[in-house]
Parts: C-alpha cells; sequence; structure tokens
C-alpha cells in the first residue's frame, strides 16, 4: 500500500499533469510537493514548508516565480487535498532523489518531457536521473 507520495514540480503543464495523476492514482496517500531552486538563484531559504491553503502572500519577498506559480498550480490541481508543498534548493536531481528517501516517501511522480536522442543527451532528464539516483519507485508521466 502507498502511504505517501512525492511529487516532484516545476512550472511546466507536464508538473501539473504528474500532480493530477498522483491525486488520482492514490486517493488516500498523504501527498507532499517539491520544488527545487536552483542554488545560485538563492531565492528561497533551504527546506521550508508550506501547507497548501495559505495564502500566497508568504512567499513574498522570496523572489522565486516559479515557486509561487508551483504553489498556485497545486492549491488548484488539488484543491479538495491536504497537500504540503516544500521548497528546497540545490541540484535537482540530487535533491528530490534525497528527500525522497529521507521522507521515507513510498512512490515518486515526476513528469518528463519523454526527450530522446541528442536532445537528452544535450539537456539530461531530472526525471530519468531521478529514477537512477533513487530506489524510491518511480513513476514519469508524459
Amino acid at each position: 500500500m502507498t502511504d505517501s507520495v512525492l511529487v516532484a514540480m516545476d512550472d511546466s503543464p507536464l508538473s501539473s499533469e504528474a500532480l493530477a495523476f498522483a491525486l488520482e492514482t492514490f486517493p488516500d496517500a498523504r501527498v507532499t510537493v517539491v520544488h527545487v531552486a536552483a542554488p545560485d538563484l538563492d531565492m528561497l531559504p533551504a527546506d521550508t514548508e508550506e501547507v497548501v491553503g495559505a495564502a500566497l502572500d508568504d512567499l513574498d519577498g522570496v523572489g522565486d516565480e516559479t515557486a509561487a506559480s508551483v504553489f498556485e498550480t497545486v492549491r488548484e490541481v488539488a484543491a479538495d487535498r491536504d497537500v504540503a508543498v516544500t521548497f528546497l534548493t540545490g541540484e535537482a536531481e540530487r535533491r528530490i532523489a534525497e528527500y525522497a528517501e529521507e521522507g521515507d516517501f513510498d512512490h515518486v511522480v515526476l513528469g518528463t518531457h519523454g526527450r530522446s536522442g541528442l536532445s537528452r543527451a544535450l539537456i539530461g532528464s531530472v526525471a530519468e536521473a531521478v529514477t537512477r539516483e533513487t530506489a524510491v519507485p518511480t513513476t514519469l508521466v508524459k
């Protein structure tokens, strides 16, 4: 049984679809959304946590429009669920994998652009890297 699910999000439509998938697939699980900002942005304090339903004003002054967008998307997509939102800084692949294992999550859900060939080789895939870095079962949503 899946008791806790981690959904990694940025502000892309695929992230929104990943959250909707997690909420539908794991209706009784505790869902946590994580957003990772690059460390050189220094926009958010590491490991801050908010609960959906708190005012967006809580993010005033942190300077991360992506984080505000993620927070708003979670509030819209998960309107009828109690979803925690955690903001981290660092390398996305590593931080998501670490957080999944340290947080004792049963499952991770991520959106993926489904790149292949040269595009994937040049740009890489956070979702693919997370699946390699963590032992937690992971679902990729395209």
